[in-house]
């Protein structure tokens, strides 16, 4: 690539407004014709209308930090990318069907939760259709639910497995016991789940000619992509892109000329590229408090952990103490029964002596003086 460059004109360079910027995305998205060779490009699919969803074009991003970052001409709030369009399509058997497309963009990997709101609202989504009563023959319009398209174009990576540009889930309808796939469409399952594509930008660089030089969509997706390729900014100004022309295939003229008219049509959009920028300074700025404060809360958390073992340790310390004088205790008092019972012995055996000496005539005082034993207690012997 660097040899082919070094052989091109700078007559043959063109120089766009870079893309990633929501306000240039938006405003290449917000034409129709535009918007469908992307969309077709990206999933493979031949797009016979499509239309954008006005009530859903965006969505207000409440950012909780005291920077307040706004539209330098709308003076709103600054945006995050996201888009819904209703297409129809068809489908490879000449067939028709209506499906929503969920289109989100990001520059930062910390959306997740806004990504699983806005499925979710999508997810619901219902479209209204005409079926006839086969007893009646009366038509009747009944509500059915519309297949969900979600397409995440993230500017960062999500793995580092196999470092693909784009990553499409494919859903598998396997049967437990029978150990088969369905393979026609189920209204049921497919109505209730959804594949999802990713984009990841910068592995643009990671993608080669032989990986899609066989492929007709690959060729056409990677060349699509290609018109995001971070690293081909500006030297002085990364809001401009400077690209190669012929290396794009007349499918995309109208894209390209999309997006350099954004340029010509919004004369505030430096100013809004640069308000972006902020707002991405304020997220890094955000971030970078919530990890200091995280890592604040993970200290005083494992001081309290350290605090409550050391504690246990203690009581656990006292606890041995305590079952050791215990045992002590129990020791002493076995060797007192001990000694008592060894005591009760001797003296039993004094008496029976002392009882012996007696029946043999021997004078009490003689048995007092040989046995020690009370005069008491020889009596009572």
């Amino acid at each position: 690539m660097e040899n082919l460059n070094q052989n091109i004109a700078e007559s043959d360079y063109l120089i766009i407004p870079n893309p990633i910027y929501d306000v240039v995305f938006r405003y290449l998205m917000e034409d129709t014709d535009s918007a469908m060779i992307v969309l077709s490009t990206l999933i493979n699919e031949r797009i016979k209308k499509l239309y954008l969803e006005p009530l859903t074009h965006s969505e207000k991003k409440e950012i909780q930090t005291e920077i307040e970052i706004q539209d330098p001409k709308t003076k709103d709030d600054i945006k995050l990318f996201h888009l819904d369009f209703t297409a129809l399509i068809e489908l490879p058997d000449g067939s028709e069907e209506l499906i929503m497309i969920e289109l989100q963009k990001a520059s930062e990997p910390d959306d997740i939760f806004r990504f699983k709101r806005y499925i979710s609202k999508n997810f619901q989504k219902k479209q209204k259709k005409e079926i006839t009563d086969p007893k009646t023959q009366a038509i009747e319009t009944i509500n059915k639910p519309i297949r969900l398209i979600p397409i995440f174009i993230l500017n960062f990576r999500i793995e580092n497995e196999i470092n693909d540009l784009l990553i499409k889930t494919n859903r598998i309808k396997t049967g437990i016991f029978k150990n088969k796939n369905l393979q026609k469409h189920n209204e049921f399952i497919d109505n209730l789940s959804y594949d999802i594509w990713i984009v990841q930008l910068p592995n643009l660089h990671n993608v080669f000619e032989e990986d899609y030089k066989n492929d007709e969509y690959k060729q056409k997706l990677y060349t699509l992509l290609k018109l995001f390729d971070q690293k081909s900014k500006v030297k002085d100004n990364e809001h401009r892109l400077r690209i190669i022309r012929k290396i794009f295939p007349g499918f995309l003229d109208r894209v390209i000329k999309r997006i350099q008219a954004a340029s010509i049509n919004n004369p505030d959009l430096e100013d809004q590229m640069f308000a972006e920028d902020e707002y991405l300074k304020t997220l890094i700025k955000r971030d970078n408090k919530i990890t200091f404060l995280e890592e604040l809360l993970d200290k005083k958390d494992k001081a309290l952990e350290d605090k409550d073992k050391a504690l246990e340790d203690k009581d656990k310390a006292l606890e041995d103490k305590d079952r050791a004088l215990e045992d002590k205790d129990r020791a002493l008092e076995d060797k007192d029964k001990a000694l008592e019972d060894e005591k009760n012995k001797a003296k039993q055996l004094q008496l029976e002596f002392a009882k012996t000496l007696k029946e043999n005539g021997v004078p009490i005082d003689v048995i007092h003086k040989k046995t020690g034993l009370l005069i008491r207690e020889i009596d009572e012997s």
